[in-house]
């Protein structure tokens, strides 16, 4: 049975909903997806776990209160971390997508006693890059700002989309075709203009993050490795010493991909 909530934190109400028994796994989701996007994903863990997800500050139906700073990824990760105090007393499992990976690295360097294990798929961390290969992820993601500013929603986000190696059409079976919800017009006009920004600004404490490594499983997709965020997935698991996990399908696996993603979470998230 699925069981929803809100919560007023500095600045906004925030959504969650929560689905399933077991140790909890917190889903933040990429992009301009809302609590709703791990739905297919939750259909194939809530037998081991509860999954709960929730909508970032300014999505769907996590309003922001008048006269809110803007959001950030610092600000997302407290976010995050009352969502965690709210639903459970114990470490919980994170899974972040993108900049859902960036919000749980930030999450378990900064409130480590709150995160089991953190799986973070393809964080577009850039800061890990080779000089060369970040002045392109730099020029790319401003590109993305530049387009939508001139030509709009719809035409940054079809270049955002091949930057991050996502493609609809690589999908299992009876996996959902992504859905137009009544707010993703307004979530794409926000996520354009306040969350890739505050990517492209974003910069991790390293040393606090190799001290963590043991609670860090990067992962990235097996079709997007042309894409600098699974280098970045590559990277961080260099500098971590652990090993990358790879899931089938891209940047978008968990969605295109739900039940494979669950197998994959499930040997990953070790509850003994």
């Amino acid at each position: 049975m699925e069981s929803q909530d809100s919560i007023d934190v500095p600045g906004a109400t925030l959504y969650y909903k929560s689905r399933g028994s077991g140790p909890v796994v917190l889903v933040i989701q990429g992009g301009a997806a809302d609590a709703d996007g791990s739905d297919a994903l939750a259909t194939h863990l809530e037998s081991d776990f509860t999954i709960v997800s929730y909508d970032r500050r300014g999505l769907s139906r996590s309003v922001l209160k008048p006269g809110a700073p803007p959001a950030d990824v610092r600000r997302h990760t407290q976010d995050a971390s009352i969502i965690l105090a709210t639903v459970t007393s114990e470490p919980a499992f994170v899974f972040g997508v993108s900049i859902g990976a960036l919000i749980g690295l930030d999450l378990v360097t900064t409130h480590p006693n709150q995160i089991r294990t953190l799986v973070a798929h393809e964080p577009p961390l850039k800061q890990l890059l080779p000089p060369d290969e970040l002045v392109k992820a730099l020029h790319e993601q401003e590109e993305v700002e530049v387009v939508f500013r001139k030509e709009g929603v719809r035409a940054a986000m079809m270049k955002f989309l091949q930057l991050s190696g996502v493609d609809f059409g690589d999908r299992e079976a009876d996996a959902p075709a992504p859905q137009l919800s009544l707010h993703m017009a307004d979530n794409l006009q926000f996520f354009l203009t306040n969350d890739a920004p505050a990517v492209r600004h974003y910069q991790i404490n390293l040393s606090l993050l190799e001290g963590v490594r043991s609670k860090v499983i990067p992962s990235a997709g097996e079709t997007s490795t042309a894409n600098w965020p699974n280098r970045c997935a590559a990277m961080l698991a260099e500098l971590l010493h652990v090993e990358l996990a790879h899931f089938p399908g891209g940047h978008n696996a968990y969605g295109s991909r739900p039940r494979a993603v669950a197998n994959e979470l499930r040997a990953l998230l070790r509850t003994d």
